[in-house]
């Protein structure tokens, strides 16, 4: 399966700045994950600070970058990275979902009043074509969940990374 095309608007040092899909994957190894969003829950925070400390395993087993998506645009995931101090991981804000639509992980959490968002999952792609994903049990479309976080962490990536390649 290969990503969904999809432009990115990002704010990056003080301009606007369009990344596509095809920069983002074309001729790389790229780890995404993505979060129901940012600043929610001490599950969020922590998904994200653990690619950030395993970020050099990651790149030692060939990835070129690691990159955490959520549905927020990108002030939200700009602001959030600065808080965690996160300066690897690289972010991903898919405000309007293409992407995260594309990818058939776009929820609704009505219970929680988020909207829609994305499900939490983990994914490897080599070249704009996913090798391996790694998505939560239980999505749905209610908010009837907790936000399972079992196994869209750092270490079952690197763990898939390692035996495979």
């Amino acid at each position: 399966m290969k990503v969904p095309y999809t432009n990115f608007k990002i704010y990056l040092n003080d301009e606007w700045v369009e990344r596509d899909t095809v920069d983002i994957f074309d001729n790389k190894k790229v780890v995404v994950f993505a979060v129901p969003g940012a600043f929610t829950l001490s599950s969020g925070s922590q998904h994200l600070l653990d690619y950030e400390k395993n970020y050099d395993s990651f790149k030692n087993l060939g990835v070129d970058e690691v990159y955490c998506l959520s549905v927020n645009d990108t002030f939200v995931m700009n602001a959030w990275f600065k808080e965690l101090g996160t300066v690897n991981v690289k972010p991903i804000g898919d405000g309007e979902a293409v992407f995260t639509q594309g990818m058939g992980m776009l929820v609704n959490k009505p219970k929680q009043g988020f909207g829609m968002r994305s499900w939490r999952y983990a994914m490897l792609v080599d070249n704009g074509e996913v090798i391996k994903q790694f998505v939560e049990q239980g999505q749905n479309n209610s908010g009837d969940d907790d936000d399972p976080f079992k196994v869209s962490d750092a270490q079952t990536m690197l763990n898939f990374i390692k035996i495979n390649g």
